[in-house]
């Protein structure tokens, strides 16, 4: 209604332009790749740990929450529509309980020590201090 209050006025218009093709160039391939892997995995019942998967456990959520979404939301110049992600997120917390229920129950042992050695969103190795 009031695209105006919205609107983040401080930043030129093409910076916006340039970071949501960046994370568009970052989250569609790495959906793409997630998608495949997981599908083909899943036709064989297998756990994929491999590939993108040995970086982080849950790609496909990864890739709309933290590089697609933000990418064309960044173009609406919009705090507000910059939300979005936040929501996205939360919900994918909210949502995502039963696939681990399942996997844990499903997978085993094999599943416990992926999940405890891969990190859940961010496309990040896990660093680990010896003890």
């Amino acid at each position: 209604l009031y695209p105006e209050f919205f609107a983040i006025k401080n930043v030129p218009y093409p910076i916006f332009a340039v970071i949501g093709v960046i994370l568009l160039i970052l989250g569609l391939p790495m959906l793409i790749i997630s998608g495949r892997a997981v599908t083909a995995g899943f036709k064989k019942g297998e756990l994929v740990t491999t590939g993108i998967y040995s970086v982080v456990r849950n790609p496909v959520y990864a890739a709309w929450i933290l590089f697609i979404a933000p990418g064309v939301l960044v173009f609406s110049r919009s705090w507000l529509m910059l939300l979005t992600p936040i929501v996205a997120y939360i919900s994918f917390k909210v949502f995502i309980r039963e696939e681990y229920q399942y996997l844990r129950k499903h997978f085993g042992q094999i599943y416990l020590e992926y999940e405890a050695g891969v990190n859940e969103l961010l496309p990040i190795p896990k660093f680990r201090w010896k003890k």
